[in-house]
């Protein structure tokens, strides 16, 4: 035996190294087609590897070699005693140089047993988890995440076990399989074997890329195809080809394939760094472009490769049968080609045996008692967690709850004891893979759904009952016409589970809700675990997060109850304020819903009034929606404003025959008119939608309003921006007064009432146009609130830059002019800073701060930067537009002094001579034209204000 083994190994390395010599019995596991096959593995890229090394004769690297024999069962034992007799290393020669095979040792022995074959690992080595979870391990007490020594099945990926439990897959192998460790040199003819030395770390990189001139079809998918191969082999030289141009040492391999036009899945390896490998794209994309048009796809989008689940596409769920058992195991193709956990679908036969036995109506209602114990049972005695079973479970419990058969308490017994198995917190990470990968339904609703659907039926003859599992608790109580009838009073506590041992609730229905009652059965039931497995979706706006225990009330009739509840929050952090009583509504996909009830602080509990029957919970959001000092502060600021826009008005009016003499300065006062009259308009619906019920017309009226006129507001500001661009940019430019005021009014009041009237009509027939808590556009489905927010962006930024140009225009020096001094510097610097602070609030800038507090978790110090800079907006419109405006305050002087003068000249009139009157009629008329004349300011003035004063 001996002797043949050492002609074995001969023929297996000539065979790997020359890819031509074909041994009759043994042979090499690996592909004749180097690096091109999707099957190819980390054992393979040995191959790879070992081919290149050819080319450098310096070099030593270990490799691993994969070979395997067919050999009866009486020789296997003196097989292993030969190998283990062997002297190592066993030197071979070859070509140039020597072979050195330091270790040959069996891996894995296929047999028959029992009439199914077993691979099973010979000494330290190991069956990967996957494979065993794949083909199930001999011992099927194994746990399913762990590996295995053993495994039911040959596996057809031809993998071996390995000394590490990591996934290969070599070529199609057949039992028992060895594993030879030979140890390759290429040196110079002569020469002997030097000491090993370690191999330099490869960098891989993997490749994503579409062919839109190649057609997938399904021989894509199969390794062995001619199509496969011939593509394989084309792309594999002309890319390696191409690489090598920029990469000397590259060495590309060919993974798969998926559809998308054709998507390739690569991978690269090199001695030398990947990280700039982008930079090569376009490159390589020259190279091939005479026989290709490729496209790269992003590092996010590269097709994931797997020995076991193929190639496939991004975002795309792989799947591979289960062995010897209904079902599938599932991978999704994750960001950068990389799988995510593997997700196990498979059914063990006792759910599956029971999931076909409950698809026939008939056989439901004939065994209905027999096969729920038959269900409970398997849940008490097998793991029932699993993705696949717990679907399984739930479609077994859907149809339970749908048949029209009577509940006793043996029956609701075995029903709660198998869902209180598959809401157990072992399970919660399993409802989270069921509510991902479920597209049309919401496995969590379904599941609560039939458990009020079952208990609904449940026919109790007296008294009260009390079924108590680790995962909920139940009490059901006969009630019977009775005027003195005490009140249901329970609480629900001491759940002896980690992470949810706080939590209690109690209930209480007075009795005087039965006294016209037929014959019925309350049932409550507890959950502590359903805050993590029920979706925080609600039907109202904010963002919350289940915070107590769900508590589900049932009826076997019809009747509608008030009831009290209370309920001990799990996260003692969250913000009290937002606490709101809840129901599970099951329509579409189901979410939580807060119509019909009622909540109130009670120290440190939230309690709830309810009018309905259903499964209850208490939401709390994780941010603080309620700030006390903002609040304060919007109060006070637009108390303010309103104040000040008065008198801004006002003051307007006074002086408007004084400050709209030409036709820029009417414009410009007519847009800060429109501004506080606008923002006075907004501020005021502001405060009623505040005291607006939601959900009411006329919180839809105020919501409209509140848009309207704050859209007004900013096209105004916008339109005082243009007006400010105009008069700097186009100096020879004119229009007539009546075409500015046209468009104008246009810009400022068209626009926005177009917008709103869409944004109206568009959401509100559908209920998403105000918000479920307050009287303000919605944020959801449709999201009204754009209607409001891009506008307001867009505003913004054409007025930034806007005051960026007023900046350019103080800093540049007029044509003539001389180099400015440090005094003029000075006088500079103060006028840009003072064109800050006086445009900013006047067009609308001061906005831009709120817009990081649309991001979650914000800085506080932002959200009091916005509410004080707008909610005193209409204080900072008085003091810059109007207060500090030179030609309001000469316009104001002047007519409080003429009141003056035109009464001291009356009372003068009665005692003096007409020669004063004349004179005094005669130099006001004189002053006025002085006036007039002396406001002419030459180019290069050094008071820049004076250069924008046709906007005055």
């Amino acid at each position: 035996m001996l002797p043949r083994t050492r002609i074995m190994s001969w023929c297996l390395l000539l065979t790997f190294f020359y890819q031509q010599v074909e041994v009759d019995e043994p042979h090499s596991s690996n592909s004749p087609l180097p690096a091109v096959d999707a099957s190819i593995t980390e054992d393979s890229e040995s191959q790879i590897h070992l081919i290149r090394q050819r080319r450098n004769v310096n070099q030593q690297t270990e490799y691993n070699i994969d070979i395997e024999i067919s050999i009866s069962r009486n020789g296997l034992s003196t097989l292993l005693m030969d190998l283990a007799n062997f002297s190592y290393p066993i030197i071979l020669p070859f070509a140039n140089g020597t072979i050195n095979i330091t270790n040959i040792t069996p891996t894995t022995s296929c047999q028959l047993v029992n009439n199914e074959t077993q691979c099973t690992c010979i000494g330290e080595f190991i069956w990967n988890s996957t494979f065993c979870r794949k083909y199930q391990p001999c011992n099927l007490n194994t746990p399913a995440t762990q590996a295995c020594d053993c495994i039911r099945g040959y596996p057809t990926e031809g993998v071996f076990c390995d000394d590490s439990p990591i996934t290969t897959t070599p070529a199609q192998s057949t039992a028992p399989t060895t594993r030879a460790k030979p140890t390759t040199t290429r040196a110079k003819p002569t020469t002997t074997t030097p000491p090993m030395t370690t191999p330099i770390k490869k960098e891989i990189k993997k490749i994503g890329l579409r062919i839109p001139n190649q057609t997938f079809t399904a021989e894509l998918k199969d390794s062995s195809s001619e199509l496969y191969q011939s593509l394989t082999n084309d792309l594999t030289v002309r890319l390696n080809e191409a690489y090598r141009k920029e990469i000397p040492d590259a060495m590309v391999t060919v993974l798969g394939y998926t559809n998308g036009s054709v998507i390739v899945a690569l991978q690269l390896t090199s001695d030398s760094d990947l990280d700039d490998i982008e930079s090569y794209q376009e490159a390589v994309r020259t190279t091939l472009s005479g026989t290709y048009d490729i496209q790269f796809l992003p590092d996010d989008r590269i097709p994931c490769s797997d020995p076991v689940y193929g190639t496939t596409s991004f975002n795309t769920t792989a799947t591979i049968a289960c062995m010897g058992s209904e079902g599938d195991m599932r991978r999704q193709c994750g960001f950068n080609g990389t799988y995510g956990n593997e997700l196990n679908f498979c059914l063990i036969p006792e759910i599956s045996n029971l999931r076909e036995l409950t698809k026939s109506p008939d056989e439901v209602a004939a065994n209905f008692s027999s096969l729920l114990q038959e269900l409970s049972d398997v849940s008490d005695n097998e793991n029932i967690t699993e993705p696949g079973n717990v679907q399984a479970v739930i479609e077994i419990l859907t149809t339970f709850s749908n048949a029209t058969v009577p509940v006793d308490e043996a029956d609701l017994a075995h029903f709660l004891q198998t869902v209180n198995a598959v809401i157990s917190d072992e399970s919660v990470a399993t409802w989270t893979i069921l509510s991902n990968t479920t597209v049309d339904a919401n496995p969590s609703s379904q599941l609560l759904q039939s458990v009020e659907m079952f208990t609904s039926r449940l026919n109790l003859t007296n008294g009260t009952i009390g079924i108590k599992q680790n995962n909920l608790q139940l009490v059901a109580t006969k009630i019977t016409r009775d005027e003195n009838r005490p009140d249901i009073n329970e609480t629900f506590e001491s759940f002896n589970i980690t992470g949810y041992n706080n939590l209690s609730a109690n209930i209480i229905i007075p009795g005087n809700e039965f006294e016209t009652a037929e014959d019925n059965v309350v049932v409550i039931i507890a959950y502590p675990t359903w805050i993590d497995i029920l979706r925080n979706d609600t039907h109202f706006e904010g963002i919350f997060e289940i915070n107590s225990l769900v508590m589900t009330v049932t009826l076997n009739r019809k009747k509608t109850f008030t009831m009290n509840m209370t309920f001990s929050p799990r996260n003692m952090e969250l913000d009290y304020d937002t606490a709101t009583c809840a129901f599970w509504d099951f329509a579409g996909r189901g979410a939580w819903n807060d119509s019909g009830c009622t909540s109130s602080q009670e120290g440190g509990n939230i309690a709830c009034t309810c009018e309905h029957l259903t499964s209850f919970s208490i939401l709390m959001s994780p941010l603080s929606t309620d700030n006390k000092v903002l609040n304060v502060l919007t109060e006070i600021g637009i108390a303010i404003s309103i104040a000040s826009l008065l008198i801004t008005i006002i003051i307007e009016a006074i002086v408007w025959k004084h400050v709209t003499k030409n036709k820029t300065s009417h414009t410009r006062h007519v847009a800060i008119l429109n501004i506080a009259i606008n923002l006075l308009i907004a501020d005021i619906w502001f405060i009623v939608a505040s005291h607006v019920s939601p959900e009411t017309e006329a919180c839809v009226a105020a919501t409209f309003f509140i848009h309207f006129f704050y859209l007004a507001l900013f096209f105004w500001m916008f339109t005082l921006g243009l007006l400010l661009i105009f008069r700097l940019v186009f100096i020879f430019h004119d229009f007539s007064k009546s075409t500015l005021m046209g468009i104008s009014f246009s810009v400022g009041y068209l626009c926005p009432l177009i917008i709103s009237v869409i944004t109206i009509g568009a959401t509100h027939p559908t209920d998403e146009y105000i918000r479920k808590d307050a009287c303000w556009l919605g944020w959801r489905d449709k999201y009204p609130i754009l209607a409001f927010v891009i506008p307001a962006l867009a505003i913004i930024a054409s007025n930034v830059v806007v005051l960026i140009v007023v900046i350019f225009k103080l800093l540049r020096r007029t044509i003539g002019d001389r180099p400015r001094g440090h005094s003029e510097e000075q006088e500079t610097i103060k006028q840009i800073v003072r064109s800050i602070v006086v445009l900013t609030p006047i067009l609308g800038l001061t906005w831009g701060f709120g817009i990081p507090t649309f991001q979650e978790h914000s800085p506080d110090a932002f959200h009091y930067i916005f509410t004080i800079l707008n909610a005193f907006q209409g204080f900072f419109i008085f003091l810059f537009g109007t207060c500090l405006d030179s030609k309001v305050r000469e316009a104001l002087l002047k007519q409080f002094s003429l009141s003056r003068l035109s009464s001291r000249s009356r009372t003068v009139q009665t005692s003096s001579t007409g020669r004063f009157r004349s004179k005094t009629g005669i130099a006001f008329p004189g002053r006025k034209k002085n006036y007039n004349i002396t406001g002419q300011v030459a180019s290069g003035s050094k008071d820049k204000s004076l250069s924008y004063s046709t906007l005055h």
